[in-house]
């Protein structure tokens, strides 16, 4: 691979972290092809704070959206009608018997996040295709993406994404049918 030019760096950087905002460090040195001090100093150069503070700042533009999951889930950014992400931290008490994460609670942050996200009254799901890809422990930092793929007359698509890190854990498509407006 041939080295990047430092105009280069600045602008894959730029681009990765606009697609993907929760990249550590690491990761866009492992993108880039140098080390974490070089990225350090070019998100410095370029102004971008570390990932803590990037997080945070998304917590607090989005901290007048409704907050309707369960205390443990975290919308960071809501578009109502088109897209939502949601983060959550595991930890040793949401682990079952065999030390995993059970799929119902990777459930409840995937429908929560789909229901934000329609953000308009509707019967209970019609159908929800789900696959538990990946057990996960404690400490893990997951990343739900969701988004409305398809609109067919009172019919919503959704479909989430749950990662951690870039590694898929959990995925859902969800039909919802939205109610009519019955002047209620």
């Amino acid at each position: 691979m041939k080295r990047l030019s430092k105009e280069e760096r600045h602008q894959i950087m730029i681009r990765e972290l606009r697609k993907k905002p929760f990249l550590t460090d690491q990761d866009l040195s492992e993108i880039l092809g140098v080390s974490v001090a070089t990225v350090r100093l070019d998100r410095q150069t370029l102004g971008i704070p570390q990932l803590r503070d990037r997080m945070q700042k998304m917590a607090q533009d989005v901290s007048s959206q409704p907050m309707d999951l369960r205390s443990d889930v975290q919308i960071i950014d809501l578009t109502p009608g088109e897209k939502g992400i949601a983060l959550m931290t595991t930890t040793d008490s949401m682990l079952n018997s065999a030390g995993f994460i059970p799929a119902e609670r990777l459930y409840g942050m995937a429908a929560g996040l789909a229901e934000a996200v329609v953000n308009k009254p509707f019967e209970s799901t019609q159908v929800g295709n789900i696959k538990y890809k990946k057990p996960i422990g404690a400490g893990a930092a997951l990343i739900a993406r969701a988004r409305v793929i398809r609109m067919r007359g009172q019919r919503q698509y959704v479909w989430v994404f749950i990662t951690d890190r870039d590694s898929e854990v959990f995925r859902a498509k969800f039909i919802m049918n939205i109610l009519a407006d019955r002047g209620v």
